[in-house]
């Protein structure tokens, strides 16, 4: 007969070995006792391989899921997990300590089915700047509360946001279920996936949708009638490198342009989610509302800074505006084959 753990850590790896090694070194370090880590592996090849024998050194729960996508990896940790909290962090993540213990805390309260902590960048490279001013995931010191009335919707609702429309990075002033926390340092109890379901296939990283797995699965937690707790107590370090040379050389102009490209890149895939994610509930008054906020926020912004000679903030809303148009024409496409699927034959 399998024990129960406490608590169980999922961590889906992809290729990346080297990283995780540091990553487990983190979890290993945690304070608190009787923790479950289990590592879901989707790489090919001798990384493979060598993650194999990274997570026997740790003494890990080892999982291969050969299907991609960040979703799918999740629910296969999600099965093999005994814990009745089930924490979530990421192969290029470092947990402090007391993240876990921070965590657990929150769960004294029935009512809590998931908790979100502070992600704080830890980044190398020119453009680490621009990266935290417009795609930055540390949400602050300040803990908050969400209930499912904020995501009911109504006048209230849109006189609370409205003002967020013109701000050039809303981060932890997004309205629910974004501002509320990132995969990165994730927990939820076990018996939302019994309740609610698994992790939506389509949404995440290698899926069609490219992220926004987290915000969905958050959503539908306060849909369902159950409180989230931000805990900024409950900190993960994200090495998100972006390499540049600082030599001053016609090469280290073009990586330092390069990294800049990256960051772009990187508000294209979060906008495309975001695009999918909006559309997918928009017959839902919040998600309504905020469907055509952002995309006002964004046409206002672009023509903004392109107006006041703000080059890069000009082409970041840029990428927003692309990435947010393709999601929803992604959203739409695959809509459609679906349809098309359950349609009877003849």
């Amino acid at each position: 007969m399998t024990s129960q753990a406490i608590a169980t850590v999922i961590v889906c790896t992809r290729n990346r070995a080297a990283s995780i090694s540091e990553t487990l070194v983190a979890l290993a370090a945690l304070e608190t006792p009787g923790v479950e880590v289990v590592i879901v592996d989707s790489s090919e090849g001798e990384e493979q391989k060598n993650t194999e024998k990274m997570a026997q050194k740790f003494g890990t729960k080892y999982v291969i899921e050969p299907r991609r996508g960040l979703s799918q990896a999740r629910n296969t940790g999600i099965a093999a997990a005994t814990g009745e909290i089930i924490a979530f962090t990421d192969d290029d993540c470092l947990p402090e300590k007391g993240w876990l213990t921070q965590t657990l805390k929150n769960y004294s309260d029935p009512s809590v089915w998931a908790c979100t902590g502070r992600v704080i960048q830890q980044l190398t490279g020119g453009a680490s700047g621009l990266f935290e001013e417009v795609a930055g995931q540390d949400l602050g010191t300040e803990r908050r509360v969400f209930t499912p009335a904020d995501v009911q919707g109504g006048i209230g609702f849109v006189l609370a946001n409205v003002r967020k429309v013109f701000a050039k990075h809303m981060k932890s002033s997004a309205p629910a279920p974004f501002g509320i926390g990132h995969g990165s340092s994730l927990s939820f109890r076990k018996k939302v996936f019994e309740t609610l379901g698994g992790f939506d296939v389509r949404f995440g990283g290698g899926a069609p949708f490219k992220g926004c797995d987290d915000i969905e699965m958050l959503y539908r937690v306060l849909k369902g009638g159950h409180k989230i707790v931000y805990e900024p107590a409950v900190v993960v370090y994200h090495k998100h490198r972006l390499t540049s040379d600082d030599s001053g050389s016609s090469a280290a102009r073009l990586s330092e342009e390069s990294t800049v490209e990256e960051v772009f890149k990187t508000r294209y895939v979060y906008s495309f989610a975001n695009g999918a994610m909006l559309r997918e509930f928009r017959r839902q008054p919040p998600m309504f509302l905020m469907f055509y906020g952002r995309l006002l926020q964004l046409l206002l912004k672009s023509f903004q800074y392109r107006l006041t000679g703000n080059t890069n903030l000009a082409k970041s809303f840029g990428a927003d505006l692309r990435g947010f148009l393709d999601g929803c024409k992604m959203h739409k496409k695959l809509s459609r084959e679906s349809t098309a699927a359950a349609r009877p034959p003849g």
